[in-house]
């Protein structure tokens, strides 16, 4: 059986993502331990590894209920995780228990310092990035004790894997995200299209995730700063939506010297605000 990937929905809007084939699991940030273990009782699954993105509760709380049931691993690389049975250091790479599954463990801090995210080049018939709270779709996560200069460049790490690769981020967040692009440059098309797409889904009780790294290209204002700094449109509604709405944001510097990084900075400023 080739491998599936699952979106489990908990709390208000995380999602627990679970690889299975038809013998073993491996689950990535349990939020809550109760829609894992259900899923796998019920698939009759036995649990392989957990991987952590980084130790915010609702991303470890369901490990301590879930790790009598492991017969691989508990995978992170913090020490505010507990719990963990193998402490990785990132970039690294390894194989999963009970598996020929490889992951690329990426530095991707910036929400937290010593957040990482997991690469899955050949999980699926395209590769499978788990990224926690780093790269939402439309977004990006908040900064909490990471800085804004490691979420640019993890973005900018992110970027460089193939466009195909599916991002299955940690939050239901694109909606809300979404509005905040369009809030920026009401006419872009991509970005319209895309929201109307999510709108349908979850108004159908879906999931809009995962994403994937060509899409955020061109709907994600964070990755669109990177990308395209000199979208002279994108570039004006950003900086007039700081006018409008968070006039004292208008200080941060928008230089030609280090463009992308000042839009992505104003852009992430001004969503604090929106």
């Amino acid at each position: 059986m080739p491998y599936q990937l699952i979106a489990l929905p908990c709390r208000t809007d995380n999602y627990i993502w679970l690889i299975h084939n038809d013998t073993h699991a491996w689950v990535i940030d349990p939020s809550l331990a109760a829609p894992v273990r259900n899923y796998i009782v019920r698939h009759n699954l036995i649990l392989a590894d957990i991987l952590i993105t980084h130790h915010h509760h609702d991303h470890v709380e369901g490990i301590s209920e879930l790790a009598p049931l492991v017969t691989g691993r508990i995978i992170g690389d913090s020490e505010r995780i507990a719990g963990l049975t193998e402490r990785v250091h990132a970039p690294c790479q390894l194989i999963l228990s009970h598996s020929d599954i490889i992951v690329q463990v990426l530095p991707t801090a910036g929400h937290t310092f010593d957040h990482v995210s997991y690469y899955c080049p050949h999980l699926l018939q395209t590769g499978v990035l788990f990224c926690g709270d780093t790269l939402f779709s439309g977004g990006c996560g908040r900064i909490f004790d990471g800085t804004l200069q490691q979420l640019f460049d993890s973005f900018k790490r992110i970027m460089q894997l193939p466009d195909e690769t599916q991002i299955a981020c940690a939050h239901e967040y694109t909606e809300a995200n979404l509005n905040f692009a369009l809030a920026i440059q009401s006419s872009h098309l991509p970005t319209q299209n895309h929201l109307n797409q999510v709108k349908y889904a979850r108004a159908n009780g879906w999931a809009s995730l995962p994403s994937t790294l060509a899409v955020e290209k061109r709907i994600n204002p964070y990755c669109r700063a990177i990308m395209a700094p000199q979208d002279s449109d994108w570039k004006a509604g950003l900086k007039a939506l700081a006018a409008q709405y968070a006039p004292d944001l208008g200080t941060i510097d928008v230089s030609e010297e280090d463009l992308a990084f000042s839009l992505f900075s104003l852009c992430r400023a001004l969503k604090n605000r929106f």
